[in-house]
């Protein structure tokens, strides 16, 4: 489950809150409850994949966004935007579910 992302205590919270955060910035716009939104955030997820989490990531707080939009917001198309030094392992892979 765990490869390369040491823990704290803290960590699986304030991954949960990461995430969260991402997700409701999601629903907004998806809901036109806002014409836009950024969530700033860490731990940034994408490294992160399904059941497995990679380079400091816990969970991938864009892939988590984006399905929360399709699936409580009936968004069907989600563009995700990967702006890193290096590629998001986690989110290609997740994204083509």
């Amino acid at each position: 489950f765990i490869h390369d992302c040491p823990l704290h205590p803290a960590t699986y919270h304030c991954a949960r809150l990461a995430a969260g955060s991402a997700v409701e910035v999601a629903l907004a716009v998806a809901r036109g409850q806002a014409r836009s939104g950024a969530a700033i955030i860490r731990p940034p997820g994408h490294h992160a994949e399904s059941g497995l989490a990679l380079g400091f990531c816990l969970f991938n707080n864009a892939a988590v966004a984006a399905r929360a939009a399709q699936r409580e917001a009936g968004v069907q198309r989600v563009l995700i935007v990967d702006w890193d030094i290096h590629h998001g392992n986690g989110t290609q892979p997740l994204a083509a579910l």
